[in-house]
């Protein structure tokens, strides 16, 4: 497999970008920038030939800050489809600029692989519904059976590429919409592909609902692993709660969940809709799969009354005589908790999860984020 790196960066000063549900249009980066100012670098564009489609692909590459600066230290690296530099690899770069800047979640390598046919490339075959009833509603433009290629090239060019050029560690596939349900059919076909999945608004009434119909009994068939999905639904105004499939696909993993899978559902439909989901989604995702612990209070006087911060209890004091507050040694707590008995906490090593609380799934609070024998992150 032949590799080549376009001598220009993706530009960025505004944001604008369309609804992750529908494909996306083209555009030019530079016109994103003033021409008398200096353009923002955020990531990289790479072509390469695959041996899967026979022909050039792009891929687009986000690198955390302090890569270079760190060379024993692995990341987690998550595979965006639908991620091309006109689709969303900018949105998904936002999502990684805040892990750096909050610390709230674990920085991550992001892969964004762009898709030339979405409508072909991520959906599974047609097979129980009359096909008319798909052309009337997509046209010409919606060629289902792709997504068995689609996969193959992920194994075949994608992965290799980059865990062979980058120091990666944990392997996560995410999308949106049919690449949400793209998603959830690599979980169930081929599992072992990747580490982490995260599936925001899958279209999941794709052929009558086939594809959750299905997934018990995959589901029951898989080894067991450590394995982790998330996945979420907003408000849709059309398909995906018109039927029972999201009851089904819940029930599926309550029911048939293979030992050691982690999985997480959260239903946003008081608060969001299909084309509202994506930023929300991944950042709770990430705050869910990536979580990371941090201290608790503040140690600046100037924010206390009386310029005096309140004394660490003795079970703070020895955690911070442990050293870093990572997992191991962090105590897993709701803000309520946190908030009920500030004093009680202050200094110490807390896991809390930021926004949504998660609606089914087998997350205790302490398993949420990558344990330290986990994460792979010094060699």
């Amino acid at each position: 497999m032949i590799t080549s790196r376009i001598p220009w960066h993706l530009l960025l000063v505004g944001t604008v970008f369309s609804s992750p549900t529908i494909a996306q249009p083209q555009s030019d980066h530079a016109v994103l920038s003033d021409p008398d100012g200096t353009p923002i670098v955020i990531g990289s564009v790479h072509r390469i030939n695959s041996t899967v489609y026979g022909d050039e692909q792009i891929i687009t590459v986000r690198l955390p800050r302090g890569y270079a600066d760190n060379p024993q230290r692995r990341y987690p690296v998550v595979f965006s489809v639908d991620g091309g530099p006109d689709q969303d690899f900018e949105l998904l770069s936002g999502i990684a600029a805040e892990a750096e800047f909050s610390t709230s979640f674990e920085p991550f390598i992001l892969i964004g692989v762009q898709t030339k046919d979405r409508y072909r490339q991520l959906t599974p075959e047609w097979t129980r519904l009359d096909p008319e009833r798909l052309s009337d509603a997509f046209g010409d433009r919606m060629v289902p059976g792709g997504a068995d290629q689609f996969r193959r090239y992920l194994e075949t060019d994608i992965i290799p590429w980059a865990t062979g050029r980058y120091r990666t560690g944990r392997k996560a596939l995410t999308s949106v919409s049919l690449g949400g349900l793209f998603v959830i059919d690599t979980f169930l076909e081929t599992p072992e592909l990747f580490e982490d999945y995260i599936a925001l608004t899958p279209s999941i009434w794709w052929d009558g609902g086939r594809i959750v119909d299905e997934a018990a009994a995959k589901l029951a068939k898989q080894d067991a692993s450590n394995r982790r999905i998330y996945f979420t639904m907003g408000d849709e105004g059309v398909g995906n709660r018109t039927g029972p499939w999201l009851e089904t696909l819940v029930a599926a993993f309550e029911t048939s969940a293979p030992e050691g899978l982690k999985w997480a559902f959260v239903d946003r439909s008081s608060e969001e809709e299909h084309r509202t989901m994506a930023l929300t989604g991944w950042l709770d995702a990430f705050r869910t799969l990536y979580l990371t612990p941090s201290r608790s209070g503040n140690p600046l006087s100037l924010v206390y009354k009386d310029f005096e911060a309140p004394p660490y209890s003795a079970e703070a004091r020895a955690i911070i005589d442990v050293g870093t507050c990572r997992h191991a040694i962090a105590t897993a707590v709701t803000f309520e908790e946190k908030n009920s008995a500030p004093r009680t906490y202050y200094g110490r090593c807390l896991l809390m999860k930021p926004g949504q609380r998660l609606t089914a799934g087998n997350f205790a609070l302490s398993e949420l984020g990558l344990k330290d024998d986990q994460e792979a992150v010094h060699e």
